[in-house]
């Protein structure tokens, strides 16, 4: 660690308190576990001083373990509500184990292991773990194998007096945890980092999503970012994927990366310089998505494995969204995505997204269809089913309020919007409206063209109405709803949920078979679900295993909502 005495002078003085607390809580869990702490940890500095040792013990005998990781509890139960709304998440030791082992499972004799955004240190500690069980003396552990950063210097201090606690007593070297932003500093943030890099950097970042007040970087944050990555720094990137290019620098090659990130980070666009970036130094091994939430933080995780080469890997979106959906059951779906024999969905059709102002053009323009009218039903994703739609049999939330029969004044909207006079003109046609963030592709036709859908949906206008209902039969069949799947995991909602984008629809390859498409227009016209899933999937020509396992994952998702359209017989 650096000096002490600089940490401690590094402190802001609201971290007194905090500190405090926590260093009392060092000097109880070093006593029980028969641990002499050094007296010059940056923790006592925090501080003040060392507080005053009981002078017999308060509960039960504990070892050098227990005491680090209650250290680590102690300092995750001081985080502020400012801080967990920045991003900050302290990792409980089941995940850390997990995580750890990922970086370090595959190496004979591991070496240096580093966190660039360390915290308390659980990170650290799981590794120190396996490097012990690994053959490692503990002590060589803790005092050279073992770095970390952080820009909290109590986190930064309380890593030191954890792993300190662990050893029985050795911290780590000098300069080995430092308080610095490794995101600006890189391998620069320590005074002799390992010649030729790390063998493995774990880590838990800050998870900032942009689209949140609280987590938003400045303009100033965003040129300094861009400044030192380059491009890749999207407006909407979150700041827990950056870490995943400091740390492709900071591992040796043949070093792993093992790395908790949102799911996003596999397959939101936004995500997608970086995940370019990646490849370009490091290959995706392996990838782990539980579809639980396993700590503090309001998203789903995953914790991507990278093993750095140096060199283009190939590692593309596919290999990552890929993985996430394969964690989370969704059979792989070999369908051709170019040749001039399988057209996609947009050289069939224009296939248009829904924005915001389509949504704050209508308000002002709806009101209860009359009794025996139907006019422009005004159609959210909500009312959309398998081939069917629940408008006037499902209530509809729009504008802050609930209806029964909503209807759209389109001549109020056109005169009151050129854009939407325009956008009108285009979607009021023969289409199918498609829901987003559903379980599986749900899309219903719209015969007369009579629908004002609004957001979130996406509308897929035919470039010949006469093939409605084949395209309405392709985009909810069971291989359509796992290729989607394949590649937006991780960027819905909920663990179980498709999220559907425009740029999906259209990349989505048709069928082959024409003879099986007719007779899945006909089974979902008859509302024949088993029917349907097999000639749905027949029609794509897949061979007999996946075609088995695509249907078996989609039909028990479809029932539910094919029941609630009242279309199953």
């Amino acid at each position: 660690m650096p000096p002490t005495g600089s940490v401690a002078r590094a402190a802001p003085a609201a971290a007194s308190h905090r500190a405090g607390a926590v260093a009392a809580a060092a000097a109880r869990l070093a006593r029980r576990a028969g641990v002499r702490l050094p007296d010059d940890l940056a923790l006592w500095h925090l501080a003040g001083g060392r507080p005053a040792e009981a002078p017999t013990a308060d509960g039960e005998r504990l070892t050098p373990d227990a005491a680090a990781w209650a250290l680590v509890d102690a300092l995750a139960g001081t985080l502020t509500a400012e801080q967990r709304r920045r991003g900050a998440h302290y990792t409980p030791r089941p995940l850390a184990d997990r995580v750890a082992g990922a970086a370090l499972g595959a190496q004979d004799r591991p070496g240096a292991v580093v966190d660039p955004a360390c915290g308390g240190g659980a990170l650290l500690l799981a590794a120190a773990d396996r490097l012990a069980a690994a053959g490692r003396d503990r002590a060589t552990v803790a005092a050279e194998l073992l770095w970390g950063a952080d820009v909290d210097p109590l986190a930064a201090a309380v890593t030191e007096a954890a792993v300190a606690l662990w050893s029985g007593g050795t911290p780590p070297a000098s300069g080995h945890v430092v308080v610095a932003d490794v995101l600006d500093a890189g391998a620069a943030a320590w005074p002799t980092p390992p010649a030729g890099g790390f063998a493995a950097v774990v880590g838990n970042p800050p998870f900032q999503g942009q689209l949140s007040r609280a987590t938003a970087r400045s303009r100033e944050d965003l040129a300094r970012l861009r400044a030192h990555f380059g491009e890749v720094v999207g407006p909407y990137v979150d700041t827990a994927a950056l870490f995943l290019l400091v740390a492709v620098d900071l591992a040796a090659r043949g070093g792993r990366v093992s790395m908790i990130q949102p799911q996003s980070t596999a397959s939101a666009r936004d995500a997608g310089p970086v995940r370019a970036a990646l490849a370009e130094r490091a290959r995706l091994v392996d990838l782990w998505a539980p579809t639980e939430r396993l700590f503090a933080a309001r998203v789903h995780v995953c914790v991507p494995v990278l093993e750095v080469d140096g060199g283009s890997s190939g590692s593309g979106d596919a290999d990552w969204s890929g993985q996430v959906a394969a964690a989370r059951g969704v059979p792989p779906v070999p369908l051709p995505t170019s040749g001039r024999t399988v057209p996609q969905l947009g050289e069939r059709a224009r296939v248009l997204g829904s924005f915001r102002d389509h949504h704050y053009g209508l308000v002002g323009h709806v009101a209860e269809a009359a009794p025996g009218e139907d006019g422009h039903p005004l159609v959210t994703a909500g009312l959309v089913e398998i081939g069917a739609l629940t408008w006037g049999r499902r209530p509809v939330r729009f504008a802050k309020r609930d209806w029964d029969r909503p209807v759209v004044d389109v001549a109020a909207v056109r005169a009151a919007s050129r854009r939407l006079d325009g956008w009108l003109d285009v979607v009021l046609a023969p289409k199918l409206v498609v829901a987003t963030q559903t379980r599986v592709l749900e899309a219903a036709a719209d015969r007369d063209g009579r629908w004002v859908a609004t957001t979130p949906t996406v509308t897929v206008v035919p470039l010949d109405p006469a093939e409605l209902d084949r395209l309405l039969a392709a985009v909810c069949s069971p291989p359509a709803s796992a290729w989607v799947a394949a590649r937006s995991a991780g960027s819905a909602l909920g663990a179980e949920s498709i999220r559907v984008t425009r740029s999906l629809l259209e990349a989505l390859p048709l069928p082959t078979d024409r003879r099986a498409w007719d007779e899945a227009v006909a089974a979902l016209a008859a509302g024949d679900l088993d029917g349907y899933a097999e000639a749905a999937t027949a029609m794509h020509r897949l061979p007999r295993d996946a075609a088995r396992a695509v249907v078996d994952w989609w039909r028990p998702r479809a029932r539910s909502a094919w029941l609630a359209s009242g279309a199953l017989r």
